[in-house]
């Protein structure tokens, strides 16, 4: 569909698609932010969006990178897809007359909006530490019964009739999958549509590419000693992983322990420099918000989420072994008092039977 045919019908497109093509008419060059140290979600609708517009109102625009890939299968999907990032700190917000934050919003603690920076749109899928608080950007696209944001990107595909690029597609496509694994957990009906109507453009075999990189030694080191440090609460794991080097490890270890037989709740953490990260996954009526949030009182830190996963950050004074004890003697207590599991024994993965 030419761009044309997409404005003519765009007079009968749904609400949210048919602002969005208001918005972008008449825009020049935009600048796309999302969350510190990206996953594929936040790589993948930032890459659709800046596609989108593009191909929809002829929008140039810049994906601006704030921290580091860090993840193998995100450098990997940067590598297979070209996705093109400028570091933030090379950006100069009087080059750009839109600002998008893209699987985060406005005021999320693990995101930067430079200085000078208006935001026109936000498209996410979150819900953030405070739920009252709902932004004025002159397009807001919030659904947090969307297990992704790159589900609410395909959809502005979707329904304006145009077709991603093959790495586009496979891009989304991946983004989906990884919030939803493999469609299984917080998927509704829009992420399916989405993810039906991308596998046709998706390029497979970069899709494999992306989902099974090398691994450094290094990185079963790591996941070895993440091991040891896992304590089990009946139904509940717990894992506080110290200092680390890479923030990714927090929720890579979550995952992996939601796996465990029995365990239905799941809380890692770990210090990067001086900002703790949490991860949170459930089974327990799918609220990760409610049991992080719970974790999280009386702190000061930032979290959101949506259904089974959450994530949080806290900064603290400073690194020291003694502060961060402290920390994560705070964080058990509350959180063994959230899932009821206040006064039980601790074992460890050692301890149990074979």
């Amino acid at each position: 569909m030419t761009p044309q045919a997409a404005e003519h019908r765009a007079t009968q497109l749904p609400g949210r698609t048919e602002a969005l093509l208001a918005l972008l008419r008449g825009k020049k060059r935009m600048l796309v932010l999302t969350h510190n140290n990206p996953d594929p979600d936040s790589l993948g609708s930032s890459l659709g969006l800046r596609y989108f517009a593009n191909l929809a109102c002829q929008v140039e625009s810049d994906f601006a990178l704030s921290g580091r890939i860090l993840r193998a299968e995100n450098q990997e999907m940067v590598a297979q897809l070209g996705i093109v990032m400028t570091p933030l700190e090379r950006i100069r917000p009087g080059d750009y007359d839109c600002v998008a934050l893209v699987d985060t919003q406005p005021g999320f603690g693990h995101t930067i909006v430079p200085p000078g920076c208006s935001v026109d749109i936000v498209i996410d899928h979150h819900l953030g530490d405070d739920p009252t608080k709902i932004g004025n950007e002159p397009f807001r696209d919030v659904r947090c019964d969307v297990g992704a944001t790159s589900s609410l990107v395909s959809t502005y595909f979707r329904e304006a009739g145009f077709v991603p690029s093959c790495e586009v597609a496979t891009a989304l496509a991946y983004g989906i999958k990884t919030d939803t694994a493999d469609l299984s957990r917080n998927v509704s009906e829009l992420d399916l549509r989405a993810y039906d109507f991308l596998f046709p453009y998706v390029d497979r075999q970069k899709l494999v590419a992306i989902t099974r990189p090398q691994l450094p030694a290094a990185y079963f080191q790591t996941l070895k000693e993440a091991l040891h440090k896992v304590r089990r609460y009946q139904h509940v794991a717990l894992c506080s992983l110290g200092q680390i080097g890479s923030v990714e490890m927090v929720a890579e270890v979550a995952d992996l322990l939601l796996r465990m037989e029995g365990i239905r709740a799941v809380f890692c953490g770990g210090l990067v420099d001086c900002s703790y990260y949490v991860s949170v996954r459930t089974e327990m009526n799918g609220d990760a918000w409610k049991l992080i949030a719970d974790a999280m009182k009386g702190e000061k830190g930032t979290f959101g989420g949506h259904g089974s996963v959450a994530g949080g950050s806290i900064l603290l004074p400073c690194g020291d072994t003694r502060t961060l004890r402290r920390l994560e003697r705070r964080l058990e207590r509350n959180i063994l008092r959230s899932v009821g599991v206040e006064g039980a024994n601790a074992t460890g993965l050692g301890d149990i039977d074979e």
